[in-house]
């Protein structure tokens, strides 16, 4: 599942307890709590939301990557970099890389 999906799966949960309490009838507070507690307060959850907010690559450090890997003769990497760091460092090597060439 997609960092996305999880988020969103979480969010559904999320409102299906909020919407279970809010129904006429009794309720229970700290029961609530914990359900939303084990929803929200997942690992899985956690991580999908730091890679949620993580920057996606721009355009111009993908060009820039496949620019650098033709002239060092390596593999396109422009495909498998997931974030504007990784990028940076990916474009670093390859122009340190180049320059051996």
């Amino acid at each position: 599942m997609d960092p996305e999906q999880q988020i969103a799966k979480a969010l559904e949960d999320a409102q299906g307890i909020l919407a279970r309490y809010v129904e006429p009838g009794p309720r229970n507070c700290e029961q609530t709590i914990n359900q939303l507690l084990d929803v929200l307060d997942d690992e899985a959850v956690l991580q999908a939301l730091k890679d949620a907010k993580m920057e996606k690559p721009t355009a111009e450090q993908l060009a820039e990557l496949k620019r650098l890997s033709a002239i060092a003769r390596v593999p396109d990497e422009s495909e498998i970099v997931t974030s504007k760091e990784e990028a940076e460092t990916r474009i670093r090597d390859l122009k340190d890389k180049a320059r051996m060439e």
